[in-house]
């Protein structure tokens, strides 16, 4: 299974993931994680380029934000405990989504590591896409972030520049910024005009 950095322990997530449960105090990881959500809620995702506004859909885009994210993290070993906090960040996220949307006490948890086992293979499709090729990524994405719909070559290939283009302008930043809780994503339209 894909792991968000080289420094990642699972026993140590478990442990932080539990007592970050009880605590309400801000931290750099809970704003990027308000970051990456804001961005991934953008309706240009699910008007322009057609992605279903659904719970599926919905978490589609925000694992490919966090993978992102993760991946600029991740260049620098470094920064290990702040990609396991993020990872944390989201998994305390998918079960409040859970409750809120009733699932009862006893499915949760198994939802919720149903969720997270999912976010982590998209993570290392996404990684083996941006390694491999135009062609691998589109597959990646076509097969997650389309899978209840068709989209066309256009926006699959729309959908890839803007994944590549975030991850230079993510690559570009300072690392500075994440710990103060800060990133910035471009516009999902910025690099195509009216092509759409």
């Amino acid at each position: 299974i894909y792991k968000p950095c080289r420094g990642f322990r699972h026993a140590d997530f478990m442990a932080s993931l539990l007592k970050k449960l009880f605590s309400s105090t801000s931290s750099p990881a809970r704003e990027l994680y308000r970051s990456i959500v804001e961005q991934s809620r953008r309706l240009e995702f699910f008007v322009e380029f057609g992605v279903p506004d659904t719970p599926t859909g919905r978490f589609e885009v925000l694992v490919l934000h966090l993978f992102l994210v993760m991946h600029r993290i991740c260049e620098e070993e470094e920064h290990a405990e702040l990609a396991r906090s993020l990872s944390e960040e989201a998994v305390l996220d998918f079960d409040r989504n859970m409750r809120e949307m009733g699932i009862g006490d006893l499915s949760v948890g198994r939802k919720v590591k149903s969720l997270a086992e999912g976010m982590y293979g998209r993570f290392g499709a996404y990684m083996d896409g941006l390694e491999g090729g135009d062609a691998e990524l589109s597959e990646a994405l076509r097969r997650n972030l389309f899978s209840e719909t068709t989209p066309s070559e256009e926006v699959v290939t729309a959908i890839v520049i803007y994944v590549k283009q975030e991850t230079l302008a993510l690559s570009s930043q300072s690392s500075s910024i994440w710990q103060d809780g800060l990133v910035k994503f471009g516009s999902p339209l910025g690099h195509k005009g009216n092509d759409l």
